[in-house]
């Protein structure tokens, strides 16, 4: 079975615990990392070898993700849902 490959949306406080969580699970692989604040995003990127974004939508065209952890500030995550998950539906036809 391949590893569902993840991404993060949002790189504050929260991402860290994020990032221990799925390096502790086998079948999980973090493979992008996003935030409206470049340096968050590139700081995490370039620690972890992995590519970074500073919008979801170029993150969704690029990256072959299956599982998208939302970590913006609370207020933010139905908006970040639903887009996403729009993004999504043209690939995947939910």
């Amino acid at each position: 079975m391949s590893k569902l490959r993840f991404a993060l949306v949002g790189c504050g406080r929260i991402a860290k615990k994020h990032i221990e969580s799925l390096n502790d699970l086998p079948d999980a692989e973090l493979v992008s990392v996003c935030d409206i604040k470049e340096e968050r995003a590139k700081s995490y990127g370039e620690k972890l070898g992995i590519a970074y974004y500073k919008n979801y939508d170029d993150m969704l065209k690029n990256e072959d993700i299956d599982v998208v952890n939302i970590l913006t500030p609370s207020g933010l995550h139905a908006k970040h849902t639903i887009d996403i998950v729009k993004k999504y539906k043209k690939t995947y036809s939910l």
